[in-house]
């Protein structure tokens, strides 16, 4: 009864074997298992009373063929019969003559009759072996039927194992009738099954079995019998069932009364017929006839999340499938006598079976919550518990009776019960692979007493790479006082590594006070199992059926973000110089002279190669030459991408296409897209350095000004060999916006890790995001994690946001234990203030905001142009200038006069559009 909500695509699989972790258990635990039993209090169970219990009433017949008149009623007695009874034990040994005359009872001739001990048996016999009706007239030695014989039998073991387990199982004024056949009408009222009625003949409950009770199955001549009698037992407890008219029977049995005794009427006449095969001093003499108690388990624990006191229609399979709990009861209280108090409660106090469970527990000390989880581990575990001195916190998680390898080869073939994941058969649950960042609800409709049970998988390389692939998973409940959980960790068996193998659990993980369960260290190929329980019972079965309520699950594996501690300073500029800065003026001096190399351009970014030479990075860039005058011309080309190399004092321009026919180095990949360029770096991969530089990918969609978005990333590499054309462009993610802000390679950032960051892009108040992969190749997007408040996701969409008023573009460099950022700020739309923020990791959060410089160009009072067109925009540090304490700082200047005419700012001052330097020092 699982209600599941979609899960997010894997990521891919295959990742190397990992080393678990120390076992880290749940702070805060709010239990411990299920606690250890106390003597027996009589007076709390005597005094437990339930608000809540239902309420019988006596069934009023007012048929013609009113109860006291019923033939069922009859009496029969040795004389009516005319013969004498025999002891059980004699029953293929005494001299039989069951068949010399036949008896008439309830509308039916009956060829023979057997009185044994404290019962009389009425049957008929086929005569003929393809015969539907009768047993086989197979005999023994005696003349007496072998079908009877094994039937006696069977309930001459039962009464006496019965009766050693303390139950009351003497007949009192007269003899129990064993009906073997009722006449054809009768017997399709119970679907040709076996039942026991509280009343019949010699006003006493009365067992009723098909004409053949091994039709099918011969084992039923030993098992049925052991059964049935144990309702006769139940019967002598439940003594309040009224005077019910035989023609109203099946509407009793219908009814709201017998439903809510008859799940545990059957659920322990289940386990009371184990117990007869036990308790006798020899093996069975039918070992296949010993496990036909376990046959509707899977009716139970495939689908565990109905009500527990679940009954349907008389000869439905779920009543008798509830047999485990008495089986747990026993063993969770120490004593044989548990369920036998549950019928004395029902006895004294005219209870239901779910109150007279509770007084039970009540009497042993047991905390009813803690104990239905219990009783629900157990069911997932189908093993015996794990030790431990108390509080042992897999304390009544399990087992002790060997029945349980039974139980889970009844599970067998039915596919809701199946071996999948784990490696063996155990209740009904939803499985899910949870990859690293998975951040999904699922929900669960448990009624009273129900179970609903999720296996969560790790994933092959799922996880922090640097970390044995481990992440950190959390499950987090409502705040519920009618729910109990409990996360079991363990391995699917035959798996690689130490992890402990299902059944056997590597630790219980128990909610903390905010309910949450933590598991630290979850990684391939771990499972967890959450085991969620209803603890608020219902008494009435028929209205606890169907009382679904739905629970929710917020499952989230995240990789944990680090917490480094380092001494963030507080950031003093001291020592600014803004004229003269190295290498304004040699871009100056480039520009003057060069013939068809960068005259202007914007972004600035900086990147050390391996050589020691120096390569700039630009978006739209000018190419020469310059008028003499200084001014630009108009045909002067205008490409979205370039690169500028310095060696020393020495600069070359690096453009696409030809020098008669230049082109961008990313050219547009269609018409009306283009590319402008974020951070680079050198890349290591397989031995060989490469440049990987992140493309923006921008569309136009109309023809005014601002008619552009964003579209998507992209990361070329480059041949250190030849940087005019990247042998390989792969796009990048790009559902949360622009990434290449800037980058902080591996090889700097401290932690194997290069962080990408980027942004929400706005008008104002643009928001930091931050993405990281291992290594140094960007192009990996499969092993891209991305920042979220809570930790690392592997899903882009999750992305969290971070620092507010960050620019477009913006550098990241460590520096002195801890980590600068620099960005103009955004919080004001062209805003000429430009902000330091540390941080002790490279993924924030960055505080300690200092004003590092104001850039003086912007609007109509800036220096030197004066014009409210001009503004300032994208600095950056560049490490590679930088050293200490002293930074070197770019930023660029532009302006809103878009016009490209002679009158046009970019043509009449190629000054404007240039990179500004500075330098400074932080203290």
């Amino acid at each position: 009864m699982l209600v599941i909500q979609p899960t997010q695509a894997l990521p891919p699989e295959s990742a190397p074997e990992t080393t678990p972790h120390a076992e880290v258990e749940t702070e805060e635990l709010q239990q411990q298992g299920v606690p250890e039993p106390q003597p027996f209090d009589q007076a709390a169970f005597d005094a437990f009373t339930d608000d809540g219990d239902a309420e019988f009433g006596p069934y009023e017949a007012d048929s013609a063929r009113a109860a006291e008149s019923s033939a069922v009623r009859q009496e029969i007695t040795a004389e009516s019969l005319d013969m004498e009874p025999f002891a059980m034990e004699d029953a293929a040994t005494a001299a039989a003559d069951d068949c010399a005359s036949s008896y008439n009872y309830n509308f039916h001739d009956y060829e023979c009759q057997a009185f044994a001990g404290d019962f009389v048996f009425l049957y008929d016999v086929k005569d003929n072996p393809g015969d539907t009706r009768g047993v086989p007239a197979a005999a023994g030695a005696n003349g007496r039927a072998t079908a009877v014989v094994d039937m006696i039998n069977a309930i001459d073991e039962a009464q006496s194992a019965y009766r050693s387990m303390g139950y009351e199982v003497d007949p009192g004024s007269g003899p129990w009738a064993v009906i073997v056949g009722l006449n054809d009408t009768q017997e399709g009222w119970f679907n040709g099954g076996a039942f026991t009625l509280p009343f019949g003949a010699n006003s006493q409950p009365m067992i009723i079995l098909p004409s053949d009770p091994g039709l099918y199955d011969s084992d039923n001549y030993d098992y049925l019998p052991r059964h049935e009698f144990f309702h006769i037992v139940q019967y002598q407890y439940w003594d309040d069932t009224g005077d019910i008219g035989w023609a109203y029977v099946r509407d009793w049995m219908g009814g709201s009364d017998f439903k809510t005794m008859n799940w545990w009427m059957e659920s322990t006449a289940e386990w009371a017929s184990l117990m007869s095969y036990r308790l006798q001093p020899y093996d069975p003499r039918n070992p296949t006839a010993a496990k036909m108690y376990a046959h509707a388990l899977p009716e139970f624990l495939g689908d565990p999340g109905r009500a527990l006191n679940a009954a349907e229609e008389l000869g439905s399979s779920r009543q008798y499938s509830t047999f485990l709990l008495a089986f747990y009861m026993n063993e969770t209280t120490g004593s044989m006598n548990a369920v036998r108090k549950t019928w004395e409660h029902i006895r004294a106090h005219d209870s239901t079976p779910i109150t007279a469970i509770k007084a039970v527990l009540t009497g042993y000390g047991l905390d009813i919550p803690s104990t239905l989880l219990g009783f629900s581990v157990a069911n997932y575990r189908l093993a015996e518990e794990q030790g431990g001195a108390p509080p042992n916190p897999m304390a009544g998680y399990g087992y002790a009776d060997e029945e349980r390898t039974v139980w889970r080869d009844e599970l067998m073939g039915d596919n809701r019960t199946d071996d999948h994941v784990l490696g063996e058969y155990r209740p009904a649950r939803t499985t899910r692979a949870v990859p690293m960042g998975t951040q999904e609800t699922y929900a669960a409709d448990i009624e009273p007493g129900g179970s609903a049970y999720f296996d969560f998988s790790a994933m092959q390389n799922s996880g922090d790479p640097t970390d044995g692939y481990r992440s950190k998973l959390t499950i987090a409940a409502e705040d519920r006082d009618d729910l109990e959980y409990v996360a079991m960790v363990w391995s699917p068996q035959g798996s690689p590594g130490t992890l402990a193998e299902y059944p056997t659990a590597a630790r219980a993980v128990y909610p903390d006070a905010n309910n949450v369960i933590t598991v630290n260290d979850y990684a391939y190929p771990m499972v967890v199992t959450l085991i969620a329980t209803r603890t608020d019972l219902q008494t009435n079965s028929v209205e606890a059926d169907g009382d679904g309520r739905e629970y929710r699950f917020r499952v989230v594996s995240l990789v944990p973000l680090d917490s480094p501690s380092c001494n963030l300073s507080n950031l003093n500029v001291s020592n600014l110089q803004d004229d003269g800065v190295a290498p304004e003026q040699q871009f100056l001096d480039y520009a003057e002279t060069t013939p068809n190399g960068w005259t202007g351009g914007d972004s600035t970014y900086s990147v050390r190669l391996p050589d020691g030479d120096l390569l700039w990075l630009f978006s739209d860039t000018f190419l020469g030459p310059l008028n003499d005058d200084g001014t630009r011309p108009v045909t002067a080309p205008l490409i979205n991408s370039t690169f500028v190399r310095q060696d020393g004092g020495s600069f070359s321009t690096i453009q696409g296409g030809t020098t008669a026919n230049p082109e961008a180095i990313m050219p547009p990949p269609e018409a009306n897209h283009w590319y402008w360029l974020g951070d680079g770096m050198i890349s290591r991969q397989n031995g060989t350095d490469y440049l990987q530089v992140v493309y923006q990918e921008y569309l136009r969609f109309g023809s005014g000004d601002w008619d552009w978005r964003f579209d998507q990333n992209v990361v070329a590499t480059f041949s250190l060999s030849n940087l005019s054309d990247p042998i390989s462009v792969e796009a990048l993610p790009s559902q949360a916006g622009a990434w290449g802000s800037a980058l902080l390679p591996a090889s700097q950032s401290g932690d194997g890790y290069t962080y990408i960051y980027g942004l929400a892009d706005a008008p104002t108040n643009k928001k930091q995001r931050i993405a990281r992969v291992h290594g140094s190749d960007l192009g990996a997007i499969a092993k891209w994690q991305y920042w979220t408040a809570n930790g690392w996701t592997a899903y882009e969409s999750d992305t969290g946001i971070g620092l507010n008023g960050i620019a477009n573009e913006y550098s990241v460099t460590k520096w002195n234990g801890q980590y600068l950022l620099v960005s103009q700020d955004s919080t004001v739309g062209f805003s000429n203030k430009v902000y330091a923020y540390t941080s002790c990791s490279p993924a924030g959060p960055f505080t300690n905001q200092s004003l590092v410089y104001q850039m003086p160009e912007t609007g109509m009072f800036g220096v030197p142009y004066y014009d409210e067109r001009i503004f300032a925009y994208n600095p950056h540090i560049h490490a590679t200038l930088s050293s200490g304490n002293r930074f070197v700082m770019s930023y660029n200047v532009n302006t809103f006069d878009s016009r490209m005419t002679a009158e046009g700012s970019h043509y009449t001052d190629p000054s404007i559009y240039k990179p500004r330097f500075i330098s400074f020092t932080l203290n």
